[in-house]
């Protein structure tokens, strides 16, 4: 069981905001698709990262009784290979797909791929560093990016280290 589960959201992004990527290293970011909103958690691995995906995220983008159920059933169902394959972008897009019209995840994996700049997304990231950042971002720039994730997200800051 995960420290998350039976939470209120509320409580869920209290608990998640407190979490340091530099400890916590598989990250998640997901974008409302209505309000255009992004939302970032960090987690101790794939399996938390999929069981927080498919039970948390519908309910945080206001989706609810038997749809969240079906919609979370769909989710963990598909899931199920992010522990084998890890987060890649075709798992990614499955999870898209059914994650419609409510959010999609905009950036998935390790620190070290954002840091790396590994798809379009985290690029994007990079280049709103001061001074912008060309992959990979080195290592004593993880502040700053973390800090750009953390305002991107409307978060008030990064965990202390």
């Amino acid at each position: 069981m995960f420290p998350w589960e039976g939470m209120e959201i509320e409580a869920i992004e209290a608990m998640m905001a407190t979490r340091d990527p530099r400890r916590y290293r598989t990250g998640l970011v997901t974008r409302n698709l209505e309000s255009g909103r992004h939302y970032s958690a960090w987690f101790s691995g794939r399996s938390e990262l999929g069981h927080y995906l498919a039970r948390v995220e519908p309910r945080r983008h206001g989706i609810e009784g038997l749809d969240y159920v079906r919609m979370r059933d769909r989710l963990q169902d598909t899931l199920a290979a992010l522990e084998i394959r890890g987060p890649d972008p075709r798992l990614r897009d499955a999870v898209n797909a059914l994650a419609q019209p409510a959010f999609q995840v905009a950036w998935w994996g390790p620190l070290e791929s954002l840091r790396h700049g590994e798809d379009t997304w985290s690029r994007q990231l990079l280049d709103t560093l001061d001074p912008a950042a060309t992959p990979p971002l080195p290592a004593k720039r993880t502040e700053e990016l973390i800090a750009a994730l953390y305002r991107l997200c409307g978060q008030d800051g990064a965990p202390s280290p």
